[in-house]
């Protein structure tokens, strides 16, 4: 149960919660909320978020444990245990996870405080607090990495350029501080560290007691620091700093010692190489100090924090500096003046320990923590990383030189090679294969690292699309476009693929045929270096030259006035409707023999066939007037879009018959006096069976029905849609259906029938004087010996959702009552057994009926009362009987012929116990209302 600060870093946290801690206070605890350490004991609940200022730690919770042993007893039992790290996670934490530039800030010339506000995070997890001066300015660009990478970097540049050190640290409150040590921290010592006995002397030093360790080394001691900065291969920007005054120590032959250090960074800037150089040097010129100190007595908070320094002195280790003077209870020491860099000290009993929720919500977990039993604080005075853990972290080697070469333009070969085909849907479609020759480097030079290629094309919109007499007699004078050019070309945009280098042909297909398009090519290397789009090459797609296929023979039925033929769309060879979807009409050819050769002389009609009627199954059907009574012979020419035109089909016969139903297209007649007309379709102004009284009418109004006496019962709108109806509607006579308007006065009333029985439910509307009321009602049921129903009631006086009577309609059972004045929600049956709420518009709320005794009660009961007759006594212990689902909070009274003194001495799920003073006078009444709370 420790907590470990860092300076400028994560630090970290854990202690562990009592197994008697309740559930719902550990539910309350979420991941990323924040715990508050304060000196003390107070009420959080009460200061809020001061806590959050007043408090000597305050972490964020990354970890909740459950442990089932509370490793003193040994007994198994619910543990909670909670871990997490320090405020500065919310600038990024240890894996630089957090509100990560993702677009670069750059900021220019820009001063400490600008700077540092331009690298807060996006995000708002940390905002300003106060922005220190320091001198200069800061030029950079920061992206990919998180802010407290960047102002860690913004921090160490300023403190070589100003020869200040400048620092930041995140307040518990989520501010962030910035700028001199001097403004941040303790920079005067008024603390020194030493072998001497603890305690303070007259000029307000104190001395800290305990068992320190020394750690000295030159491990990291450098001579030079030589930075590669921006850049790539020889244009790499270089700083160099070296060390002054010069080193004091010598190599083996008596020259003075060099030890070059290499650091790589590559977001450094021309500008700041030589600051970050310097930098860098500042931390490896003298040895690496680092004090470990170890204490049971002494309470650091309030002599010195980390990021403070302190006064070091022993002799025996070497930690002298004769340029420092102190005076210590009399005595001169040469002490060193190192900064406090962690410390690490236990929470222990005294403490108080807030939760703060997401929400702002505090809670106290003083009374559940499992303190500390350990009073040793941990202090580390001085000591640096081993690695370069600010600044210069890229790995130290050669860049090699950027490839700078593009590739020239590839030279189409041509003319390309093209055909038409047919695409799976039965669609002409056109192909074209490209070649090409690959390019040198626009310097000339032979290309190395090739990627792939680039073509695009795009539909020529310029070209001038020529067409047969044969296409144009396809399509209606109003659908050309003009008479230079009656076809228009479409309007696309570029269309891209890509070819592996070494390739030198492409194919491009799904074309449209006769289409011209534009195509281009260009080259890309290896490194991304993009050549030049290639000069604009136009071609035409091969036009359409395949015919449809033969097609069946069709079938026909012949009078001696007409032959009607029908054509299911299908293939000579088998199957109907699959001839290709560019098919535009059939050519249908008559003569007297069979194997005649169509010709113009021959054509007598053409039929329209087209890949929609295909697709729908749907034939074609036409009847071609041939008056003749002979046989005669038919054939069909299937013709596409662009007029190829398909083998003829075998041919069909058919002679002449009479006149009968198979070869009548139009019918029209005057009068019709007795039999029965049966045809497909009649086409007429209006039918209808009379004139006056019961009759129905078809007109191109709709469907009508009337009743004897003239009025329509029954309209079905064509223009609309809308369909009237007066009388009943029902949607079967039996089983489950509905009804409405059931009954001979045609009330507004809709009923619901179930799948067998005759009970239903239904809905219904009434009128009390002109507002419509609106009822709900379900089936009758019976409830001990009495018909009820439940209803839902609206009008412009109460609404009511109730059980009712069936025989008076009066409120039996549960209710909700609502009006302008009152809310009503309970029990009722007219009797004094009512037991509701009543809520009022003046604000009062009345409660009718009686409260149930407790002698009852079950464990989800919220509010009870009861009465106990008690022997004389100072107490009793009330017990509920269940164990209630929540803790309970008892209201008493007591009721005696002496006055006393009295309360609740014990509360729990259970029970309670009162204590009264002095004695009960003989017996004595205990009168209690216990409510149970979350």
């Amino acid at each position: 149960m420790t907590v470990t600060q860092v300076l400028s870093a994560l630090g970290s946290w854990e202690f562990t919660l009592k197994t008697t801690t309740p559930p719902d206070l550990w539910d309350h605890i979420d991941y990323f909320g924040h715990v508050a350490f304060i000196p003390g004991r107070i009420d959080p609940q009460q200061y809020g978020d001061n806590l959050l200022t007043a408090a000597r730690y305050v972490g964020v919770v990354r970890g909740r444990d459950t442990t089932g042993d509370d490793r003193r007893t040994k007994i198994v039992e619910q543990g909670y245990a909670l871990n997490g790290v320090g405020m500065a996670m919310w600038l990024g934490d240890e894996d630089d996870k957090g509100s990560v530039y993702e677009n670069a800030v750059e900021p220019a010339s820009a001063t400490f405080a600008n700077t540092i506000r331009a690298l807060l995070p996006a995000s708002g997890a940390v905002t300003e607090g106060t922005l220190y001066s320091v001198p200069g300015t800061y030029s950079g660009r920061h992206q990919y990495e998180s802010p407290r990478t960047a102002i860690s970097y913004v921090c160490d540049t300023f403190s070589a350029s100003s020869g200040e050190k400048v620092g930041w640290r995140v307040n518990g409150n989520g501010t962030i501080d910035a700028g001199p040590e001097s403004d941040l921290y303790v920079t005067s010592p008024r603390c020194v560290i030493s072998r001497k006995s603890a305690g303070k002397d007259t000029s307000g030093l104190e001395s800290v007691p305990g068992a320190f360790g020394v750690t000295r080394d030159m491990e990291d001691y450098s001579t030079r620091v030589v930075l590669l900065a921006e850049g790539q291969g020889e244009s790499i920007a270089t700083g160099a700093a070296d060390i002054s005054p010069a080193t004091p120590y010598k190599d083996v032959h008596g020259n003075p010692l060099k030890l070059t250090r290499l650091a790589s960074e590559s977001d450094t800037s021309v500008t700041n190489a030589d600051t970050r150089a310097e930098l860098l040097l500042s931390q490896y010129t003298s040895s690496q100090d680092e004090i470990t100190v170890e204490t049971d007595n002494y309470y650091i908070e309030g002599s010195f924090d980390v990021g403070d320094y302190v006064w070091v002195w022993d002799p025996g280790a070497g930690l002298v500096d004769t340029s420092n003077e102190i005076t210590f209870r009399g005595e001169r020491l040469n002490p060193i003046k190192l900064q406090i860099t962690e410390a690490r000290w236990p929470i222990t009993e005294g403490y108080t320990v807030a939760y703060r929720a997401a929400d702002g919500t505090w809670y106290d977990l003083t009374d559940h923590v499992e303190w500390d039993g350990s009073h040793t604080v941990y202090v580390t005075v001085g000591g640096w990383a081993r690695a370069l853990t600010n600044a210069g972290t890229e790995p130290v080697g050669s860049r090699p030189n950027s490839d700078t070469s593009v590739p020239g333009v590839p030279t189409f070969v041509e003319p390309f090679v093209g055909s038409a085909y047919l695409d799976g849907r039965g669609f002409t479609r056109a192909r074209v294969v490209l070649s090409w020759n690959a390019p040198n480097n626009v310097d000339g030079s032979t290309v190395l690292d090739g990627d792939h290629f680039e073509i695009r094309w795009a539909i020529d919109t310029d070209m001038i699309y020529p067409a047969t007499w044969s296409q144009v007699s396809q399509v209606r004078w109003m659908d050309l476009q003009t008479w230079v050019q009656p076809f228009a070309a479409p309007d696309d945009d570029w269309q891209t693929m890509f070819v592996a280098w070494g390739e030198s042909t492409a194919q491009l297909q799904d074309l449209s045929p006769g289409v011209g398009y534009d195509v281009q090519i260009r080259a890309v290397d290896k490194a991304g270096n993009i050549g030049a789009w290639g000069p604009v090459t136009t071609f035409v797609a091969s036009e359409d030259n395949i015919p449809p296929s033969t097609p069946a023979a069709p079938t026909v039925a012949a009078s001696r006035i007409a032959v009607q033929v029908t054509h299911t769309l299908g293939k000579s060879s088998g199957g109907t409707y699959n001839l290709e979807s560019d098919l535009h009409h059939l050519e249908i050819h008559i003569d007297y023999e069979p194997t005649f050769t169509p010709s113009d002389d021959t054509l007598k009609a053409k039929a329209s066939a087209t890949s929609g009627m295909i697709q729908a199954g749907i034939p074609v059907v036409a009847t071609v007037p041939v008056e003749e009574t002979s046989a005669r012979y038919v054939r069909v020419v299937a013709v596409d879009i662009t007029g190829n035109k398909s083998g003829p089909s075998d041919a069909a016969t058919a002679t002449a018959l009479l006149i009968d139903d198979a070869h009548i297209s139009d019918l029209t007649v005057s009068k019709v006096t007795a039999g029965t007309i049966s045809a497909s379709w009649v086409m007429a102004g209006e039918i209808k069976t009379a004139d006056t009284g019961a009759r129905t009418r078809i007109s191109v109004d709709g469907i009508e029905v009337y009743n004897a006496g003239g009025t329509r019962t029954f309209f079905a709108e064509a223009a609309t849609g809308d369909v009237s109806i007066v009388g009943q509607l029902f949607s079967g006579t039996t089983g489950r259906r509905i009804e409405i308007n059931p009954t001979a006065t045609y009330l507004p009333e809709i009923r619901f029938y179930p799948t067998v029985g005759s009970d239903y439910a239904f809905i219904n509307a009434v009128g009390f004087d002109t507002y419509p009321s609106l009822g709900i009602n379900g089936g009758q049921y019976d409830d001990g010996g009495v018909t009820v129903s439940p209803r839902l009631f609206l009008t412009d006086t109460v609404s009511i959702f109730e059980i009712i009577r069936a025989d008076d309609q009066s409120t039996r059972g549960g209710f909700t009552r609502i009006t302008d004045n009152i809310g009503d929600v309970g029990w009722t049956d007219g009797s004094s057994n009512a037991n509701y709420m009543r809520f009022q518009n003046d604000g009062i709320t009345r409660h009718y009926g009686r409260w149930k005794d407790f002698a009852a009660i079950d464990s989800n009961e919220g509010l009870f009362t009861g009465h106990i007759v008690i022997n004389a006594g100072t107490g009793i212990a009330v017990s509920y009987g269940p164990t209630m689902d929540s803790f309970m909070r008892p209201i008493v009274t007591v009721y005696d012929n002496v006055l006393h003194t009295f309360g609740v001495v014990a509360e729990s799920t259970s029970g309670f116990s009162v204590d009264i003073s002095p004695a009960g006078s003989g017996n004595w009444d205990l009168n209690f209302w216990v409510f149970r709370t979350s």
